[in-house]
Parts: C-alpha cells; structure tokens; sequence
C-alpha cells in the first residue's frame, strides 16, 4: 500500500495486492489486483489479474479484468478480457480484447485411457 501524500517512483514485482493512495510513476506487475483509490494517480505500465480504478491511471493495462467506477479516470492503451466502465468512469485510448481461454472437451474414453482403465465397454464387445 502506498498511503495518501506519499510518492513512489520505480519498477514494483509482487504476488500480492497493491492499494495505490498516493502518487506511483513506474512500472507495477502483479500475480493479484491493483487498485487505484480516489485519491490515486499512477503513471506507468501494469500488468495484474484486475485493476480497479476509482482515481486516475494513465498508461498501458495488460489484465483480466479492468473496472473504472465512477470517479476513475483511465487513459492509454489497455488489453484485457472484461472492462467495465460504471456512469461517470472515464476511459481515453484504445482497447484490445483478449481472447478468453476455451474450454477443451475431454471424452470418457480418453479419461479412462489416462487414468489406465482397460475395461471394454458392452459396445465394443459386440
């Protein structure tokens, strides 16, 4: 967290979340959420699974999901799976839909050869 009337300027890796009060210019990577208070600006680039922004960040988005509530301000370029823009958010720049992962069948036979079951079923005996 960095808390209101502080600035941090630099690159910041982590697994956890990171509630942005104060001013952030630099780069933000993480394995979890960002998110932007009221009284937040970030300059820079993030990459996280969701950014939430209900201040300002100008720069470029690469998460799973982007919400701009209603006093959030958001310019740059974004990529993401889901955006949602509540009235009153704002959003300048261009967007790019990530494709959401697709789910891949797996038939009976095919578990059952994994897992080493070698019964036949009544169909193939006939």
């Amino acid at each position: 967290m960095v808390a209101a009337g502080t600035t941090l300027t630099g690159n910041v890796e982590l697994n956890d979340d990171f509630h942005l009060d104060g001013v952030m210019k630099g780069n933000l990577t993480s394995k979890n959420d960002l998110i932007v208070s009221t009284t937040g600006r970030f300059t820079g680039d993030v990459k996280a699974k969701r950014v939430l922004v209900s201040g300002v960040l100008d720069g470029k988005v690469d998460a799973d999901r982007l919400e701009i509530v209603a006093s959030g301000q958001v310019s740059g370029e974004i990529k993401v799976r889901e955006l949602v823009i509540e009235s009153g958010g704002q959003f300048v720049g261009a967007s790019q839909v990530k494709k959401h992962d697709t789910p891949r069948l797996t038939f009976v036979n095919e578990v059952a050869a994994k897992e080493g079951d070698t019964s036949v079923s009544s169909a193939e005996q006939n």
